[in-house]
């Protein structure tokens, strides 16, 4: 698209919604286009359950319906951070929208804790049926320090800023409300916002719940209200609407940067209106023909739309006698006289779900953005003859009945949506079908990540993931994989599957992440580890890889005449490069450029080293990484020592699974011990000849042996005659300390400054033992590990498994493959790199991607929603799920493990009294049972206000002890907390004393 044609554009970038018979967008659309009506007649029965009163069930004008949304007791309260006692206390619509802002940001493709511009939120909700039904009604209960609660839980200032804390959305944050045209402005105001460059990412939406939601409603003749629970707009027999309730949020960008960023785009918002009826109407809940005429004809205008180009209106079609002649008329005068009729096809979603008045616009919009998406109109209900007051013939319009496909024209498929609230306030959006964006294809393997609060949750992630791809074969793996690696917060449960270029998936590990994150080792083999085509892949495929390889081929040839890149990549096995690749003088200098540059790709990525450790030639790829030496001087010196070493007398070298001391009966004079790679094992060098021999004594002993593919005896006397020249070789560069630490296989322990810089160090290093098994022990005293290896094959991942450290079970991981593997160098690597964000690890993962993949609408979380009401009862259909059990009376739902999940802390009862005291205190407050003495105050739901509460408590509890607000925070957990309490009661008793 061309400058022109995105400016003042916004794109529909996200969608979230939970309508009546629809808990998700897609289920809503799936309603729509088989023209579902998501009413819900209800039997006496129901009614009487649910406490209406007998003399209304007999009551002739009484009808029993109403559009119910399901589950509106029922919300995530940890995944949120709320206390128990907090979400029973909050307005249900606050956590409808809470709900449908996270998952609208999700369908997106975006977290708001990683997004590096403002996102602002504008939303609204309808009137707090919940605080007159069933707050107020037990006002009586409440304490002083809870009925602060509950105004701040069931205001509607709190609305917007509330989700926006919880979400971490840093821009603007504004309630709206303008009864039912409420959210339709919220996101014509959105869309300000976005144009004046406030926002760079904008939600906007509304909420609306009838509370209790189980009753139906007194018909009156005249009044808005229908007489059969039908809502019949625009047709002759429409006598009224039928209130229900809904949310629905949608997601919105500037179109040149949705563009720029490749997002999904489902919809363009082209033009936006809002105004005011003013006086010029019979009465203030009127409608006015003016106020609709001008909302609509400014919004054609923002849009540059010729109405002609319009093909659909989303009527605010309330099916009232008087409101849709009003509404038609409006349109009418607003598209002026074309000269064409009946063009343009209209409907009103309330003939589906009824009125969901402050949610009513955001359920318009979502509807004729999946419309123009689908390429579909599906049916208006309840029409057969026009209402006498509408002439459709002579008019642009027409009522559609039936499923539509949406023929192409010259232009761009358009459509108009309209919502007007009682009191005046009118709303109209002009939206245009997204523009078709090319698809950018990658043949290389792919990691999807999922990531969840439970492991409950994350099953539901995994298998509703497995769904959605068998459904839409369509997506690209590269879309999909990007858009969870960066579009999704990461959660302490995961999941990793690597997908293949043919598609298929194979699961590559779930983990629970620890609290604290794993301290990285970067771990360097050395020469052995080599083969024909190491890292071809990496090379072909990782941009970042062929740039770091490519500068150090490009210092080599300053100092080889053989240009390397060609033996080591595209070569086939067995042929004449394989027989250069064992030269010392070749293999060296390859092994370096190859872990050097996996090396600095890891950490480009983020996985930065806490330590390092090499194993002979590694050792220098190690310093080079610690700033010792620069790059340019490394190569110069590699290839220096590689083509000394190669010049040296030949040699053999022997793997051995037995420690040095048990092999010297089988030895003879002239090998020596090379390595120490575990206490088990070793590996010994001399000459040729007498390694074989070594070889087959211990073929008959039994013991485990493996001849290396070197052509020299390294780390061992016969490597002599390369030292002193070596020696002056080092002489000549200048080194720096390292500023990674790093690990000296002459010693086994960290490098110092005075070891670095002496040249001495450096030839020694050559001859002497290289002592691996003694520098992991060193390393193991650091802590929490992951151990990678970051070079070809598996060889030290091996060395450091044979060490029997329990705790490195996971932990010890490679990121290229060995030469023997039948799996391709990315596999290998997205492998490693999985695992070590299975294990806790920050990964960039956009980095790894050649060209920016687009973003795509996954599956969005699945919340575990619990029953949180203020009447005290528990949700016994998840208390029955979760095979768990109450105690008699008991009126709090018992915790499972899932709810611990997002806890540092194993469950510890209390161990007397007075920390029992302090339980029952803590559980009343945050209204969770049962807390823990080690159990965190914050990480349980608590804030400031609750601590108030929970002061209040304790000073009633112990009035002589005066405990100070700032103890809370300073002491989170009863165990800190009665350990105060003692100490001031010791102090107040001794004072008393004297």
């Amino acid at each position: 698209m061309t400058v022109s044609e995105t400016e003042n554009t916004i794109a529909i970038i996200g969608m979230s919604g939970r309508f009546p018979g629809a808990g998700h967008v897609g289920q809503f659309w799936d309603n729509l286009k088989h023209g579902q009506e998501s009413i819900t007649f209800f039997t006496d029965d129901m009614l009487r359950e649910a406490g209406v009163r007998e003399d209304k069930l007999h009551a002739p004008n009484y009808v029993k319906a109403a559009p119910v949304l399901t589950d509106i007791d029922k919300f995530d309260y940890p995944f949120f951070g709320m206390s128990k006692r907090e979400a029973d206390m909050l307005d249900p619509q606050h956590r409808l929208l809470l709900m449908c802002a996270w998952e609208a940001l999700e369908d997106a493709g975006y977290v708001a804790d990683s997004y590096e511009g403002l996102i602002s939120l504008f939303a609204g909700c309808g009137f707090n049926n919940y605080l007159v039904n069933e707050i107020l009604s037990r006002k009586d209960d409440f304490s002083e320090e809870e009925l602060q609660m509950v105004l701040q839980t069931n205001s509607n200032d709190y609305l917007s800023t509330r989700i926006s804390y919880k979400l971490n959305l840093r821009g603007t944050s504004v309630t709206l409300q303008t009864a039912c045209s409420t959210s339709l402005v919220a996101v014509h105001y959105a869309c300000q916002s976005l144009l004046m460059y406030q926002s760079d990412l904008a939600l906007a939406g509304g909420a609306s719940l009838r509370i209790p939601a189980l009753e139906g409603y007194m018909y009156q003749e005249g009044g808005i209200f229908s007489p059969d629970g039908h809502c019949r707009a625009f047709d002759a027999e429409a006598k009224g609407t039928i209130f229900g309730s809904g949310a629905g949020i949608v997601a919105l960008k500037r179109l040149e940067d949705a563009l720029e960023h490749r997002d999904h785009i489902y919809a363009l918002i082209k033009g936006s209106a809002a105004n005011n009826d003013g006086s010029s109407k019979v009465g203030y809940t009127a409608p006015s023909v003016e106020g609709q005429r001008r909302v609509v004809t400014e919004a054609m205008m923002m849009a540059e739309a010729d109405p002609r180009t319009i093909g659909y209106i989303e009527a605010h079609g309330t099916g009232t006698v008087l409101g849709d002649p009003i509404e038609i008329a409006a349109l009418q005068e607003a598209f002026g006289d074309t000269g064409d009729k009946q063009y343009c096809a209209i409907g009103s979603v309330k003939t589906n779900i009824g009125h969901l008045n402050a949610a009513s616009g955001i359920a318009g919009l979502i509807k004729s953005v999946l419309m123009l998406y689908n390429k579909q109109i599906p049916p208006s209900l309840h029409y057969h003859r026009p209402n006498p007051a509408i002439d459709f013939k002579e008019s642009p319009f027409y009522v559609n009945t039936a499923l539509t496909d949406w023929a192409a024209a010259a232009h761009p498929r358009r459509a108009g949506v309209s919502s007007f609230g009682i009191g005046g306030t009118n709303a109209h959006l002009i939206l245009e079908e997204a523009p078709t964006s090319p698809k950018a294809g990658s043949r290389m393997e792919q990691v999807l990540l999922l990531s969840a609060r439970t492991d409950t949750a994350l099953d539901s992630m995994a298998a509703a993931l497995h769904r959605h791809l068998q459904l839409h074969p369509e997506l690209a793996m590269e879309d999909v994989a990007y858009t969870l690696q960066v579009g999704r917060q990461a959660f302490p449960y995961r999941y990793a599957a690597l997908s293949g270029v043919d598609g298929g998936l194979k699961l590559i590990g779930k983990n629970k992440t620890d609290k604290g994150k794993a301290k990285i080792i970067f771990m360097f083999p050395g020469q052995g580890s080599q083969y024909i085509n190491m890292a071809a892949g990496l090379y072909e495929h990782i941009p970042l890889f062929r740039r770091w390889a490519d500068k150090c081929f490009a210092e080599l040839n300053k100092h080889l005449r053989t240009d390397l890149a060609p033996i080591l990549f595209g070569a086939p096995e067995g042929g004449a490069n394989a027989a250069l690749l064992d030269q010392t003088a070749i293999a060296q200098p390859l092994l370096f450029v190859v872990e050097y540059a996996l090396a600095r790709c890891l950490m480009d990525w983020g996985l930065e080293p806490h330590a390092m450790i090499g194993h002979s030639l590694g050792e220098y790829v190690a310093a080079c990484i610690a700033g010792v030496i620069s790059l340019e001087d490394a190569l110069a010196i590699i290839v220096k020592r590689g083509e000394l070493m190669q010049q040296s007398p030949g040699g053999a070298m022997l793997a051995v699974s037995a420690p040095f001391g048990e092999i010297g009966g089988f030895t003879d004079e002239g090998i020596h011990l090379s390595a120490v790679n575990n206490p088990g094992s070793c590996t010994v060098a001399g000459d040729g000849e007498a390694i074989l021999r070594l070889a087959a004594r211990l073929e008959t002993a039994g013991i485990g042996h493996k001849l290396l593919p070197v052509s020299h005896a390294f780390h061992s006397p016969l490597m002599a005659p390369v030292l002193g020249p070596f020696e002056q070789v080092m002489q000549k560069y200048k080194l720096h300390a390292p500023h990674i630490p790093y690990i000296s296989n002459v010693t086994g322990d960290y490098m110092t400054e005075a070891q670095v810089k002496n040249p001495r160090y450096w030839s020694d290093h050559i001859r002497e033992t290289v002592n691996f098994s003694a520098g992991i022990e060193t390393l193991r005293q650091s802590g929490n590990l992951m151990w990678l290896e970051v070079g070809p094959g598996k060889a030290l991942t091996q060395l450091v498994h044979q060490h029997g450290i329990e705790s490195l079970k996971g932990n010890v991981l490679n990121m290229m493959r060995h030469g023997k593997e039948d799996e391709s160098d990315v596999s290998a690597l997205l492998k490693g790199l999985s695992a070590c964000w299975l294990s806790g690890a920050d990964i960039q993962w956009e980095k790894l991607h050649p060209a920016l993949p687009g973003r795509v609408s996954l599956p969005t979380y699945p919340f575990e929603g619990r029953r949180c009401w203020i009447d005290g009862k528990q949700d016994s259909e998840w208390v029955e799920e979760q095979g768990l059990a109450t105690a008699a009376g008991d009126s709090e739902v018992v915790r499972s493990s899932a709810d611990r999940a997002h806890l540092s802390t194993a469950y510890v009862p209390p161990a007397d009294g007075l920390q029992g005291n302090l339980v029952d205190i803590w559980e009343q407050v945050l209204g969770i049972r049962p807390i823990g003495i080690k159990d965190d105050f914050f990480e349980l739901g608590g804030h400031s206000l609750l601590a108030t509460q929970l002061i209040s408590r304790l000073r009633n509890l112990i009035p002589e002890i005066e405990i100070q607000f700032d103890r809370i925070f300073n002491y989170p957990t009863i165990e800190g907390i009665a350990e105060q309490i003692e100490m001031q009661m010791i102090e107040h008793l001794e004072s008393n004393f004297h």
